[in-house]
């Protein structure tokens, strides 16, 4: 099976748990310094979204508008676009996303 993540952006509540179970996956630490995935919110009201960095696709930049994946338009970042290129790509916690599991709206899912 090839398990990856959906991103639903629509759904999201920008509640920040998944940042947080990711940090506390990858470090036993509840930072989201650490998340491959993190919360895309830009300078309008009510717009955000997620950008989670993966092995296979790059970053995947999910909006209101839908997902996206590869490279990163210009001037599509968002205040933590940046940062995220730094960190280690999502391993999907040994095939177990707890981001997934977590999430209270169902905005990330695991697909096949």
């Amino acid at each position: 099976m090839d398990l990856r993540l959906k991103l639903e952006p629509v759904k999201c509540i920008a509640c920040g748990v998944c940042e947080m179970v990711c940090s506390m996956h990858r470090d036993s630490v509840l930072t989201p310094m650490t998340s491959s995935i993190i919360l895309h919110i830009e300078d309008k009201a009510n717009y955000f979204g997620l950008v989670l960095k993966t092995k296979s696709e790059g970053l995947v930049l999910g909006r209101p508008e839908g997902a996206s994946s590869g490279q990163q338009a210009s001037g599509s970042g968002g205040p933590g676009a940046k940062p995220i290129l730094l960190r280690e790509a999502c391993d999907l916690c040994d095939g177990h996303p707890k981001c997934a599991k977590i999430c209270p709206t169902k905005c990330i899912t695991v697909v096949d």
